[in-house]
């Protein structure tokens, strides 16, 4: 009988010492105050887990090239058969201007073989309120010469006639243009833009520089804008003053216009002379405008 109770006791240890092969062990249980730490440690071994099986692309901005501004090509004037760049270019004041004295001029100017430019300036009854000559050195692309004329009026207000001429080497005036402005005697002076002063108003299309005419007619055919309603003169003129042919032309409108006509002349030799073109003016004796070159006139 005792051995069979010492035998199911040894046989009870023997099953308490031993685990089944599938059983799992149950894990001891952290004290309550420690769960915290536990949690934020669990969390930043997931984050550096991430952050070292993700490496981050930088996003690349494309960032242009600047392109280098192309500067805009000057723009150089193509002009028509007979066409010429006026010899007398008034660019300040613009026509119809209102003005104060001084009256102060910007003009470019081809002045000739005097080098000699005249600046007038007359009321609207002829009278000349100042005048002044500036001596050019004739450059290539012209001269821009710059004056003041003062001048005094009795009126509150009225119209200006500015006359800017060139001389050749005789004494003779080769090119003259005009403007009109309003001369105030109180104020403010009020600046318009130049009118169209680039080119000449008259273009003849059928003659060369310094052309050699024989036959005693000289024919003419090109363009011309009036400066008015008064005749246009056609004239030849010799160096020593005397006229050797003239044609009056009257046109119908102010726009530029056609032409034909011709010069009957006669001369005895061969003779150097100048054509004149010109138009008076309609307030003044003298003329608003004067176009000229040289011709050769042979019998």
């Amino acid at each position: 009988m005792l051995r069979k109770i010492l035998f199911f006791g040894s046989l009870a240890g023997l099953l308490a010492g031993c685990a089944l092969p599938g059983a799992t062990s149950i894990p001891t249980a952290y004290p309550a105050n420690y769960l915290p730490t536990v949690i934020y440690l669990t969390a930043e071994s997931i984050n550096a887990t991430k952050a070292a099986e993700i490496t981050p692309t930088l996003a690349v901005t494309d960032t242009p090239t600047p392109i280098p501004e192309t500067p805009s090509p000057t723009v150089v004037p193509t002009l028509g058969p007979g066409f010429q760049l006026s010899a007398i270019q008034i660019n300040k004041p613009g026509p119809m201007s209102k003005v104060a004295s001084p009256l102060e001029l910007n003009v470019l100017a081809y002045p000739g073989k005097s080098n000699k430019v005249e600046f007038d300036l007359y009321g609207e009854d002829g009278r000349l309120l100042g005048r002044t000559i500036q001596y050019a050195p004739q450059r290539p692309l012209g001269d821009y010469l710059y004056v003041k004329i003062p001048f005094e009026i009795r009126a509150v207000a009225e119209v200006g006639i500015i006359q800017v001429s060139t001389k050749d080497d005789l004494g003779n005036v080769q090119a003259l243009v005009s403007d009109r402005v309003l001369l105030i005697s109180n104020g403010d002076s009020i600046i318009n833009p130049p009118g169209n002063t680039i080119y000449e108003r008259a273009a003849l299309n059928n003659l060369p520089d310094n052309p050699t005419v024989s036959g005693g007619v000289l024919s003419l055919q090109g363009e011309f804008q009036p400066y008015n309603r008064q005749p246009v003169v056609f004239e030849l003129i010799s160096n020593d003053g005397k006229s050797l042919g003239l044609r009056l032309l009257n046109f119908p409108n102010l726009n530029m216009q056609n032409f034909s006509t011709t010069i009957p002349y006669k001369v005895d030799v061969q003779t150097q002379a100048r054509l004149f073109i010109r138009q008076a003016d309609d307030l003044l004796s003298s003329p608003a405008y004067v176009y000229s070159e040289i011709v050769t006139l042979n019998p």
